[in-house]
This record gives C-alpha cells, sequence and structure tokens, in this order.
C-alpha cells in the first residue's frame, strides 16, 4: 500500500469502526435498488380473476391494505382494477405476458385444457423442458415454462424496440442490475428461431425476472413472437396488463431522482386514494407504464393492516 494512503493515516484502533460504516454504506448503497411489488390487471370480473389464479396458478387471495380484493403469489401482488368494457389488448403493447414455472408440462397442459382454460399457444418441446400461454379471465397471456421445476410466480416477459435501451432504462432509473451490460442486435442472416438470433437480455429483481426481447425484423415470423404483434407498440395503460409495479421504502428521495434524471413522469408524488399508499408514475420505453411505491419488502412489509 503506498505510503500516503489514506488508511495509512487512521489510528489503528478506529480501522474497526470505519470498515463497519464502510460497509454499512454498501449495504444503503445496495438496498436503494427497487423491488419488483405487483402487476396490475384490468379484469371485467374481480371474483372470478381470483377464483382463477388461485386454482390454476396457486396464488392467495387477500385483502389488500385492508381494502380492494388482491392477489399475493411469491413475494409480489397482482392488482386488480375492475372495469365495465373489455380492455385493450395488450398483445399490442410492448407487455408480452406474466409467467409461472411449472414440472409436468404434459400433464400440467393437459390439466388446464380439461379444466376450459382458455389456450393461447399450445405446449411446446423445448429439449427436456415445455412452454404453453394460457388466457385468463380478461384475455390476459400467462406463460407457463418448466425450466424451473417449481411453481412459483416466475416472470415478466417484454418485447422491445431496443433491448439495451429498455434495459439501460430499469437500471439508470430504478438501479437494477443486469444479466449482461450491452447486447448486439443480431446479424440479419441470423436464423430468428435460434437461441443466437434472439436480441434478449434479463433482470433478476428478487424471485422475479424481467425478460426482454427484441421485437422480430419485419418480414420474419419467428415461432416464439406473438401473431399480435402491432408495427408500433401501444400504451400499456388501459390494456389489459395495464402497468408493473416497483417499491422503495422511501419514495421521496426516489421521486425527486427519478425525475431530475428526466423521466417522463405521468403524475406527481401523491398517495393513492384507494390503497392510502404513497406512488407516482413513470413511463419506460415503449409507453411501459410503471408505478412506484412506498412499501417494506415481503416478509418484513404488511399488506392487510389488521
Amino acid at each position: 500500500m503506498p505510503k500516503n494512503s489514506l488508511f495509512k493515516r487512521i489510528p489503528g484502533p478506529l480501522l474497526p469502526l470505519i470498515a463497519t460504516i464502510f460497509i454499512a454504506g454498501l449495504i444503503t448503497r445496495a438496498e436503494e435498488a427497487a423491488r419488483f411489488h405487483h402487476v396490475h390487471l384490468n379484469v371485467r370480473q374481480v371474483d372470478e380473476t381470483i377464483k382463477f389464479y388461485s386454482k390454476f396458478f396457486g396464488a392467495h387471495p387477500i385483502e389488500f391494505m385492508d381494502k380492494e380484493p388482491a392477489l399475493f403469489t411469491g413475494r409480489s401482488f397482482i392488482l386488480l382494477n375492475s372495469v365495465d368494457s373489455e380492455p385493450a389488448n395488450h398483445l399490442q403493447t410492448c407487455l408480452w405476458h406474466i409467467g409461472w414455472a411449472g414440472v409436468d408440462g404434459p400433464s400440467e397442459f393437459e390439466w388446464r385444457k380439461q379444466a376450459g382454460v382458455g389456450i393461447h399457444t399450445p405446449i411446446t418441446a423445448i429439449g427436456e423442458d415445455h412452454f404453453m400461454y394460457f388466457k385468463g379471465p380478461t384475455q390476459e397471456t400467462i406463460e407457463v415454462y418448466t425450466g424451473s421445476r417449481n411453481h412459483r410466480f416466475e416472470h415478466i416477459h417484454l418485447l422491445a424496440s431496443d433491448v439495451n435501451q429498455t434495459i439501460d432504462w430499469f437500471v439508470k432509473h430504478l438501479g437494477l442490475a443486469p444479466g449482461r451490460k450491452h447486447v448486439p442486435r443480431p446479424a440479419k442472416d441470423t436464423d430468428p428461431n435460434s437461441l443466437r438470433g434472439i436480441w434478449m437480455n434479463t433482470i433478476q429483481i428478487g424471485s422475479v425476472n424481467l425478460i426482454v426481447f427484441g421485437k422480430p425484423r419485419p418480414g420474419t415470423d419467428p415461432f416464439w413472437a406473438p401473431k399480435e404483434l402491432p408495427v408500433q407498440f401501444k400504451p400499456t395503460k388501459g390494456s389489459t396488463i395495464d402497468h408493473l409495479g416497483f417499491s422503495y421504502r422511501n419514495i421521496g428521495p426516489e421521486f425527486e431522482r427519478i425525475k431530475n434524471l428526466g423521466a417522463d413522469i405521468q403524475s406527481d408524488l401523491s398517495v393513492d386514494p384507494t390503497t392510502g399508499m404513497k406512488h407516482f408514475f413513470v413511463l419506460a420505453p415503449d409507453q411501459l407504464l410503471i408505478e412506484i411505491v412506498e412499501a417494506r419488502p415481503v416478509p418484513e412489509g404488511v399488506w392487510e393492516k389488521r
């Protein structure tokens, strides 16, 4: 160590205290990253939606903040907004689907099929694993993928005009860590049905994986892409999967920080009259609506007041 090092000038007895303060600072900074909090759906029938996710995906019915029916799954929530008319199709937006893990693909597919669950994409094998897409009560798309071999709520899958731009937004504004820092777009002559041909990156947020695939090039028709893909992404607001929610322990400084970064703030910091939680909305790339709420992490945090 150089003779003029700062640590050379600190008295020996103080070094443990300095180290403790330094480590505490690292922990505090690490805690500043946002946590995944909820998916918010627009639904026609709240009761039927709750029964559906309870029966077929193991979500637990709760009274969120003792004020509104909702679902608890893993360490996240599915919040529900009751609407009178059919919401816009989320497949016209960048919010492709929400996903659960599975274990035995063929039997799980047959069970849901025999029970009358709508099928968007039949079971498809990928090596020893399987994926399948079902339709929720308000036509929201739900994937089951058996690669993780469990039954947990597992992922949110986005499509993006530019994968790096979307990932960078979450890194810059929410402090999240990407799977890879930068992913070049595959060359035009790369097979879009091959793994090398998919422009993709991920962000692990607690137990939830945010997966981002690049929108397929015009004229290509990869087997994995939704057939309903629009020319331009429409806003998620007002669609079946309305928005994603993230949380911080102390939302005030985060609101100021995100606003000062030049983010597209959709609503100022306020108290949600329904839940009583502090929150604000911000727009991510491709018109993806994001809600930021003030909440302690589960299981430390509570969602029922009683």
